[in-house]
């Protein structure tokens, strides 16, 4: 319309003549003018192409330029390259200061309640903690720690025995060395091995030998555990049957500990070295293995079972032997006793039920007990190693003379050395007096399980000692009575005997004969 309206435009219009026209024709007229005022309409898509640029490659730091100022008209004349672009605004709505500081209490109450849960699950767990220690204190299925308690209650008795208070401080000092030094050591300040290896005096071997084992000519190492002592046995072995190039076969009852199995597993490829799985019920793999003159058979008797506590069948087990022998293999056998802890196993015969084992411990080549079932010695192995060829190689260089009192076979093979030192060594000592003491405090509990008992119930106490049987004629009532001793006595139920409540006397552990007593109420 404003081109309509130009000067030039009513001039052309004004000279042309005059001449009337159809409202049609007029109205497309105007339509056509009306259109092409739109196509001379400017542009402003380079405008805004070229503003895009300009604030795209200007300095994020650089302000954006004032617009120029007109001083004749006090007005600012802004130009479209000029207008900066800004991110656009966010859609979050400003929190006032009010709730800001709502939030940050509420974060520190969270922050401070986690805190508090942290703390409270440390308790518990503590407190779990210490329930198991009780329980292990007080467990009457399984062969645990015993504990400082019992050394406690040792060393007691030893001073109402008449032992002389001198050497009483001086256990009790060698007790405290123990619960610090752990096995003994000589590097983090721990005692020197000049001044603590007590197993390399010739009266000390002298007399742990002949309390435990037998007097004579026979080895005794000290290893960190039960399953090194059958290691370095069974190292042992298999360098014998190397040396000799004739096979050495290890007889293995099915109570044997699985230990044994684990150990001799390791030698399947082993020329020489073999081992039998025996059963009582199956004698099939003992007949169909031949045996040879020059043969050597080594069966293993296993004292106290750590499950059911029973030993192997005296019969059964010199019956396999002879069958062997009469089929020209010479034998022997081993006695794995690591259930009587540190008691001398030889003395703990009349609190045995079951078999009469003197004969099997008297001729027994070698004999393992394991002193964790006591105050942490670890595990004592004793050979009579008169029997082996390679015994008799002595050789006296090396560390293993140094440090493990001579370069025995037994650790001259071992896949571990033995422990040269420990605190608790001079308890070895009083190794009878240690026997007695627990002997007294099992038939203690013994007497305290009769009375607790009413006389009505059909029961059978049978001492299988370490452990002790309770056998009642009625399963619900050994049910039951397992039932309530379980929430705070550990106990081992097998379905070969449903009837029986099995114990593991200690010296700490005498109050479940009240718990009985009141079950009974």
């Amino acid at each position: 319309l404003q081109l309509l309206r130009a000067p030039a435009v009513q001039s052309k219009l004004s000279s042309r003549p005059q001449t009337s026209l159809h409202p049609a024709k007029m109205k497309l007229y105007s339509l056509s003018l009306l259109c092409c005022a739109a196509a001379l309409r400017p542009s402003t898509r380079g405008i805004r192409k070229s503003v895009f640029y300009a604030t795209s490659t200007r300095k994020r730091t650089q302000k954006p330029k004032a617009p120029q100022l007109d001083t004749t008209t006090d007005e600012r004349v802004v130009h479209m390259d000029d207008i900066p672009i800004y991110p656009a605004s966010s859609s979050e709505a400003r929190v006032p200061a009010s709730a800001a500081n709502a939030a940050m209490y509420e974060a520190e109450l969270e922050e401070e309640e986690a805190a508090r849960a942290k703390d409270d699950l440390c308790r518990t767990m503590f407190a779990r903690f210490a329930r198991g220690q009780e329980l292990l204190r007080r467990n009457h299925g399984a062969p645990v720690l015993h504990s400082p308690d019992t050394l406690d209650l040792f060393v007691g008795d030893l001073a109402a025995g008449g032992v002389a208070p001198d050497v009483i401080e001086l256990l009790q000092r060698m007790r405290e060395g123990a619960m610090l030094n752990g096995a003994g050591g000589t590097q983090g300040g721990r005692l020197q091995l000049s001044l603590a290896c007590l197993n390399k005096e010739d009266e000390f071997q002298d007399a742990v030998k002949e309390a435990y084992f037998r007097e004579g000519d026979v080895h005794f190492e000290l290893f960190p555990s039960t399953t090194k002592s059958i290691e370095s046995f069974c190292s042992l072995l298999a360098a014998e049957a190397s040396l000799r190039e004739r096979p050495i076969k290890v007889l293995l009852p099915a109570d044997a500990h699985y230990a044994w199995t684990n150990v001799l597993a390791k030698y399947e490829s082993h020329p020489y070295l073999k081992s039998m799985h025996l059963s009582m019920d199956d004698d099939r793999i003992l007949k169909e293995t031949r045996f040879r003159p020059g043969d050597l058979v080594v069966g293993v008797y296993t004292l106290a079972n750590t499950v059911s506590g029973r030993a192997t069948n005296v019969e059964w087990f010199q019956d396999v032997l002879a069958y062997c022998e009469g089929e020209g293999a010479s034998t022997a056998h081993f006695v794995d006793a690591a259930l009587a802890g540190l008691c001398v196993a030889k003395d703990t015969l009349d609190l045995r039920a079951d078999e009469d084992v003197e004969e099997i411990l008297e001729g027994a080549i070698g004999l393992v007990q394991s002193g964790f079932k006591d105050f942490g010695l670890s595990s004592m192995l004793f050979l009579d190693d008169a029997e082996f060829e390679c015994c008799g190689r002595r050789d006296e260089r090396g560390l293993q003379n140094a440090v493990a009192g001579g370069a025995h076979a037994l650790i001259k093979h071992a896949p571990v050395t033995s422990i040269p030192e420990s605190p608790t060594l001079a308890f070895l000592l009083y190794a009878r007096e240690y026997t007695a003491f627990r002997k007294s405090s099992f038939v203690e509990l013994c007497a305290k399980l009769r009375k607790a008992i009413p006389e009505d119930v059909d029961y059978e106490l049978r001492p299988l000692f370490p452990l002790l049987h309770l056998e009642f004629a009625d399963q619900a009532v050994t049910e039951s009575l397992t039932d309530a001793l379980m929430a705070t006595y550990s106990l081992i139920t097998i379905d070969a005997e449903p009837n029986v409540v099995r114990l593991w006397p200690t010296p700490t552990n005498h109050d479940v004969a009240d718990a009985i007593a009141a079950f009974f109420e």
